[in-house]
């Protein structure tokens, strides 16, 4: 089994290398518009994930009609081929090629503040417009950005992905090592990057999101309680003429409390900045995840 397993690996990044080839060999017009046909091809044919999109939506926003929520998932699923297309086009040059596509004068203003102070900086996103992109894109400012990833487990995959990211001048910090990677990272006053909208297994509390309990990863909370670091929340949202703009807005200034109470602070004030966003741009959010299938504890809510 483990012998076929590294051979099926093999082929899978064998394809990825293939479909990057033709994706930097093409036009940007045409790769980004058949990056979205194929994003609608794997909602409408392939069917992946689409019950459980259908699902988030329609739990999400129940007075939206049925065929307004189906429009929505299609032009989502087209969105996230076009952003895997344009992530792999950047993956393969350096960071600084993502500047002229950004607007974000007020976010770095904020951003190189928030550094002078010297304590780092924790700014945590969602699956929401193209949050790869933004990593590369606070790289190319000149600001040290270091990123909690989950590496994959195919391991010649793992390598491209980790070496691409370097290129874009994003320090990866594997998962299993985040609690001693991050807590290093904010001593060096790095910006430390968290995608921190789905929920582990364990590790995790409890926050509203769109009305609903929703699993949050507890960590956001905990490296900001031990490290005195300001927590952001960051976003880059994809523009009508092809650029994106970036939202920022401060979560926690300085961490004050029992440790408990950050974790539970931060996660709330992230999904409630989290929501808003995804409501201004619901079609760029990534509704695949099984955002609601786990129920909270009894007593959840009473306060």
């Amino acid at each position: 089994m483990p012998a076929v397993r590294r051979r099926s690996d093999l082929a899978l990044y064998a394809a990825l290398r293939g479909a990057l080839a033709l994706v930097r060999a093409a036009p940007e017009p045409v790769a980004l518009g058949a990056a979205a046909a194929l994003g609608r091809i794997a909602r409408d044919v392939l069917g992946l994930r689409r019950a459980v999109a259908d699902q988030n939506l329609a739990l999400a926003f129940p007075t939206l009609p049925a065929r307004e929520r189906r429009a929505l998932a299609r032009r989502m699923y087209a969105h996230f081929g076009r952003v895997a297309a344009e992530t792999l086009r950047f993956s393969a040059a350096r960071a600084r090629l993502a500047l002229p596509r950004v607007r974000a004068e007020a976010a770095v203003q904020l951003h190189r503040a928030l550094l002078a102070r010297g304590r780092g900086l924790i700014v945590l996103t969602g699956h929401l417009g193209n949050w790869e992109l933004a990593s590369a894109w606070l790289a190319s400012l000149g600001q040290p950005v270091a990123a909690v990833v989950k590496p994959p487990s195919n391991r010649w995959l793992a390598r491209y992905i980790d070496q691409a990211r370097r290129r874009m001048g994003i320090e990866p910090i594997p998962m299993p090592e985040a609690r001693a990677g991050v807590l290093a990272a904010l001593r060096d006053n790095k910006v430390v990057a968290l995608v921190a909208d789905q929920g582990p297994v364990h590790g995790s509390t409890w926050a509203p999101f769109f009305g609903r309990p929703t699993k949050t990863p507890e960590g956001p909370g905990l490296f900001a309680a031990r490290s005195g670091a300001p927590v952001l929340f960051g976003a880059m949202v994809a523009e009508p003429d092809g650029g994106y703009r970036v939202e920022a807005d401060l979560i926690e200034d300085a961490a004050r409390g029992e440790t408990r109470e950050v974790i539970q602070r931060i996660a709330e004030r992230f999904r409630e900045r989290l929501e808003a966003a995804v409501r201004r741009a619901p079609d760029q959010y990534l509704w695949t995840h099984r955002l609601w299938r786990r129920r909270p504890p009894p007593g959840w809510g009473a306060r």
